[in-house]
């Protein structure tokens, strides 16, 4: 365990575990307020930058605990496959078993939808439909270069 021994104002030492993040936040946050030391230093102490020293005092200011909670990093939701593209994605494959996510994602093109085969396909996979993995067919290009 990383722990951290701060003396305090009155000769009193306490223990801050380093593994605690929002703990962590907390006494950082405490120590830019309540001391006279630059924030450089009193940052460094525990390991962060002065930007995000500066960031988790003005979370504190703004939010309290919650500002200084860890946040989920990463997309907040699907941008591309949303519920309706999905719905259409199941509709289509009901309606023609026969195409492949190849000829799914064209007709979701041809739509106005901008999806990907693959992404087609998670969806198909997602709500536990076969799929046909049939690759698109050759160019005339491509076989002209094979003979």
């Amino acid at each position: 365990m990383n722990i951290l021994k701060v003396e305090g104002e009155k000769g009193r030492f306490f223990e801050i575990n380093l593994e605690d993040t929002l703990q962590k936040k907390y006494e950082l946050v405490r120590e830019l307020r309540l001391s006279s030391k630059p924030r450089k230093e009193i940052c460094a102490k525990y390991n962060y930058s002065r930007k995000t020293g500066n960031e988790s005092l003005h979370a504190w200011k703004e939010k309290g605990w919650e500002g200084l909670k860890e946040k989920n990093r990463g997309p907040k939701s699907k941008s591309v496959r949303t519920q309706d593209i999905e719905n259409r994605i199941v509709d289509i494959r009901f309606k023609n078993p026969e195409n492949d996510m190849y000829d799914i994602a064209e007709m979701l093109k041809s739509e106005g939808y901008k999806i990907s085969a693959r992404s087609v396909g998670r969806v198909l996979s997602e709500h536990g439909i076969t799929l046909k993995k049939t690759k698109k067919k050759p160019s005339p290009k491509s076989l002209k270069t094979k003979t």
